[in-house]
């Protein structure tokens, strides 16, 4: 089943001017709910900077344990992941703190299982959308 996800329905993003410096302090940004289709309930994020002329996105994600990603692809950009905290598992192995990954537009990706809380830096490099592979 196909399946488009827009950047709009993945995160409640918080505006934040383009090409103007800023901090944030991580703690103090709530957690949000995310849905996205075809993947379960769980998946939370904090938005820490969102550039809407250049559809460019940092927020941390949280995945709860047991949480699966399905394998999927993303055909207008490119994205990166750092794990911060937790362990994912994916078909090249248990990724923890420390792994930095970066997948490329039309790079087919995952699934991803949470084998604990996991939390991730999460950055787009481009308009995102989401789309599981057909698992026919």
């Amino acid at each position: 089943m196909r399946q488009l996800l827009t950047l709009s329905m993945l995160l409640v993003l918080a505006p934040t001017p383009a090409e103007q410096s800023f901090k944030v302090a991580v703690s103090k940004v709530a957690w949000q709910p995310v849905e996205i289709p075809g993947m379960p309930k769980g998946l939370q994020q904090r938005v820490l900077h969102d550039d809407k002329e250049k559809h460019v996105v940092s927020a941390i994600v949280r995945y709860p344990k047991g949480f699966h990603e399905p394998r999927h692809y993303h055909t207008t950009c490119g994205h990166s992941i750092y794990i911060l905290k937790g362990k994912l598992k994916s078909p090249e192995g248990v990724m923890g703190p420390g792994t930095f990954i970066y997948s490329a537009a039309n790079e087919r990706h995952g699934p991803f299982d949470a084998l604990e809380q996991t939390e991730i830096l999460f950055y787009t490099d481009g308009p995102f959308d989401f789309i599981v592979e057909d698992s026919k």
